[in-house]
């Protein structure tokens, strides 16, 4: 009984430790495809407007947020509402406060390259660095020459199965906690060749 007592919190950090792993795995994979599906939803509607005007940019980066919002509310945690189908006409699908998303169309024109989602009106905490002001957003053309591309970031607060932080020996620690799982993606928009007007 003594041993089993002195091996069980181990033995209980251990497979925790195994679960969190496999449910952060997957909540990795969530965050990424979310990403990948509003760059890509982008880049359609870019295509389709020429000579778009800043509420174009605009109506661009609601797409994308939206796409990844709704791939993402999945994830236990996040805060997706979904469209109130008694406002036709009105798209009311947001995640106003996970995952938060910014959105940048990479075409050299965009006048909201990074901004976030229009619901997301509080501060970004400061383990969503990639999201933050500055955080290295360009605005050159990306793909191949004529072509544009969208890059979508998301960030989502994975909260684990308890918080623990232990100071083991010899200055190790175990530390479990909140994990900010942080994925950008990249969709290229294929303008067509020869009119570089065309896009």
């Amino acid at each position: 009984m003594v041993e089993f007592a002195l091996v069980f919190p181990l033995l209980l950090i251990l497979l925790l430790g195994i679960a969190d792993f496999g449910r952060v795995f997957q909540a990795g994979i969530v965050t990424e495809a979310a990403a990948r599906s509003g760059a890509e939803a982008a880049a359609v509607e870019r295509l389709r407007r020429t000579s778009p005007s800043a509420a174009d940019y605009t109506a661009i980066h609601e797409i994308a947020a939206r796409t990844a919002c709704a791939e993402a509310r999945v994830l236990p945690e996040t805060t997706y509402q979904p469209d109130d189908p008694s406002t036709p006409g009105v798209n009311e699908e947001s995640c106003p406060a996970w995952p938060i998303i910014a959105v940048c169309v990479r075409d050299g024109h965009d006048p909201d390259c990074g901004a976030l989602a229009p619901w997301n009106t509080s501060p970004v905490p400061s383990q969503c660095d990639q999201l933050q002001p500055g955080a290295g957003w360009d605005q050159d053309s990306g793909g191949a020459i004529g072509s544009h591309s969208v890059e979508v970031r998301l960030c989502y607060r994975f909260r684990t199965l308890f918080n623990l932080h232990l100071s083991l020996l010899f200055g190790w620690g175990i530390s479990l906690g909140d994990v900010y799982l942080q994925r950008d993606r990249t969709f290229v928009v294929d303008c067509p060749p020869g009119d570089p007007t065309a896009c």
